[in-house]
């Protein structure tokens, strides 16, 4: 298998499928710490303003994070596509997804920008700001809001790079979204006599330019790819690919919906247990968030190269690469997991010295453990079976888990039984070890082999001509 792990110059450019796994995971990784380093620069600046600030655009930007999950779930559906066109070596099927993931992307863009720009004051009322709070919130609302058709196409266009073995140009083109943010936030902030603007204004247009700088990068690297995106591709108008991209987009973005929904029905049940609770919860959660980072880069990456695999009707490698990165994922995320709790008590220093709260979160990181070992086979099998298109057994079994095992466990674990947030964290290693204990047997059971099959037979009809 460690063929799988890496590839030379010579066998990628002959054919981008034979990309290695390490190759793709080590840029997706760094590309994960940069994307959540924009939104963390934008607090740490605004943090500076006020406090109150802070607040405001945290609510506005749960809003623009809804929009992003919807566009992001149409795009990963035309991507596990376009990576079963790439393994069948079908680039007229290549350039006609590609330009229906942009289209479609483009589309949302620009329908999502209108309603943020007309309906921000009423989304904020709904949140119950106060007036002076829903004059910052709404300004930001309106121009990263406004403005996030940037956003979606940039995204789509990353994800095209990525599919064909650019594996460095996601990692450029999120250094570039980062460089022109942290100049622009810092120029706005600390030097306003050089951009005479609002601050909430100024730092909302630093990452809508950071935004656009990425797109325009991302844009020269398309044009000298293989990939053609064009609005002749669209030409008749493709409804079975864009049948088979919703076919899977559809179920994976209600699954991030109702995902997202269930935390914070959690999160309302730690409430009931006290500040104290919610407090540690926020505390332990971001350090915890970085154990799986390197399990989920590899899963990203193995979704690509099982969906290569897939096209190719090469099923044995798919699952053979599947299982290597099972392995890594839990072998990381142990590893990772152990790391944090050596140290888990001068780490949780750097937030609190609160006596109780150390006590909590030292018990919560043993705890995790079984969260994580979960979690590593939850994001290699869901990306896998994603790539061979089995995605509504998941829908179904991620929320029948969510909602009965994370969040009624959640109620009765911390507030019947009285464990707070012990009994959370309980309910959260079950579900996660539930779910990915049925998706391993789904997998094991090659169920999934009759979708991604005729899958294949749609994608190797011969298309129409564009117009």
């Amino acid at each position: 298998m460690s063929g799988f792990l890496w590839s030379t110059k010579e066998e990628r450019e002959k054919d981008p499928t034979h990309v290695g796994l390490v190759q793709l995971a080590f840029p997706i990784l760094l590309e994960s710490l940069l994307r959540s380093t924009v939104n963390l620069v934008d607090v740490v600046f605004m943090s500076r303003i006020s406090d109150s600030v802070v607040s405001a655009v945290s609510v506005a930007s749960q809003y623009i994070l809804l929009c992003m999950i919807i566009a992001s779930a149409v795009a990963t559906g035309t991507m596990v596509c376009i990576n079963q066109a790439i393994g069948m070596h079908n680039q007229s099927r290549v350039n006609r997804l590609a330009s229906i993931a942009v289209a479609a992307n483009l589309c949302l863009g620009i329908l999502f920008g209108i309603i943020f720009f007309c309906f921000s004051d009423i989304f904020l009322l709904i949140m119950k700001l106060e007036p002076s709070s829903i004059a910052n919130a709404s300004q930001y609302m309106k121009i990263c809001g406004g403005l996030m058709v940037i956003s979606c196409v940039e995204i789509v266009l990353n994800n095209i790079c990525r599919s064909m073995g650019h594996t460095r140009a996601p990692l450029v083109i999120n250094l570039t979204i980062n460089l022109i943010n942290l100049v622009g936030d810092y120029l706005v902030v600390f030097h306003p006599e050089i951009i005479p603007v609002d601050p909430v204004v100024g730092v909302a247009f630093a990452s809508v330019f950071g935004r656009l700088g990425g797109l325009l990068l991302s844009i020269w690297i398309i044009a000298k790819a293989s990939v053609r995106i064009s609005p002749k591709q669209l030409r008749p108008f493709p409804k079975e690919e864009l049948k088979l991209s919703l076919s899977i987009g559809i179920p994976g973005g209600l699954n991030n919906l109702a995902y997202t929904l269930s935390q914070l029905v959690t999160t309302s049940i730690i409430s009931l247990t006290g500040d104290v609770m919610v407090a540690t919860k926020v505390y332990a959660t971001n350090l915890i968030n970085y154990i799986a980072l390197v399990g989920m880069a590899f899963a990203q990456a193995a979704t690509i190269m099982v969906g290569y695999r897939i096209g190719a009707g090469n099923y044995e490698e798919a699952n053979q690469i599947r299982s290597l990165v099972t392995r890594i994922a839990l072998l990381s995320n142990a590893f990772f997991s152990l790391v944090l709790i050596a140290g888990r008590m001068p780490l949780m220093r750097f937030f609190t010295d609160d006596p109780t709260i150390l006590r909590i979160a030292s018990t919560i990181f043993l705890i995790d453990f079984a969260v994580e070992i979960g979690r590593a086979l939850n994001n290699t099998l869901a990306g896998s079976l994603q790539a061979a298109g089995d995605v509504t057994f998941q829908l179904v079994i991620n929320q029948a888990s969510g909602w009965l095992v994370s969040v009624a466990g959640s109620y009765l674990f911390a507030i019947v039984f009285g464990w707070g947030l012990y009994g959370v964290w309980i309910a959260f290693a079950l579900d996660e070890l539930t779910r990915g204990l049925i998706l391993l047997y789904r997998w094991k059971s090659q169920k999934w082999m009759k979708a991604a099959e005729k899958r294949r037979q749609i994608l190797a009809r011969q298309e129409p001509s564009p117009a």
